[in-house]
């Protein structure tokens, strides 16, 4: 058992495309909670699970199902000089406040902040023919990725496509459940 992240390189970090999502639109968002203090930072795409008594958000327990919202926040580059690219934001923690959306069923997204278990899928050839197939979700994991599984038991997300995000990288696309 060997857990896979689709985001290897050192100083870089999730992406996050909004291919459809509605709670921009109906006002489903936080935007108001500190990040937990055992978080150094978040990253575009994460799963995290929001405390409305503490007002926090943190990392969600393995299979979480409900009180979970996706980081979506505005990428900030200071100076482009030193940062090329989107895939190199991160959230730290005291910088600025997240922004999370709640998702609905239908909403569709792409990221690469995603991870797997080797034990579930051997390769990545056999993963594209799962996701291919239709037989691959997407579950919070507690790291804060997507975690991509074999069963809709604690899935939230199922993967409809594996495509790449718009520097190249390997990144899948959900539709929440």
């Amino acid at each position: 058992m060997a857990l896979v992240k689709f985001i290897t390189k050192a100083n870089e970090y999730g992406q996050l495309e909004l291919n459809q999502v509605a709670f921009r639109r109906d006002g489903r968002i936080i935007a108001q909670y500190k990040i937990d203090a055992e978080i150094p930072y978040v990253e575009n795409g994460m799963l995290l699970a929001v405390d409305h008594v503490n007002k926090i958000v943190k990392f969600p327990e393995n299979g979480q199902k409900a009180g979970l919202a996706l980081n979506y926040t505005t990428e900030h580059m200071y100076d482009e000089r030193l940062v090329y690219g989107l895939k190199h934001f991160k959230l730290d923690n005291g910088s600025i406040l997240p922004r999370l959306g709640y998702l609905a069923e239908g909403d569709r997204y792409t990221t690469n902040t995603v991870c797997y278990d080797t034990d579930d899928f051997a390769s990545v050839d056999a993963l594209k023919a799962a996701v291919k197939a239709g037989t691959v979700y997407g579950a919070a994991y507690e790291n804060g990725y997507v975690k991509l599984v074999k069963t809709a038991a604690d899935a939230v997300l199922q993967a409809i496509e594996y495509t790449t995000m718009p520097d190249g990288s390997d990144a899948i696309k959900f539709v929440a459940m």
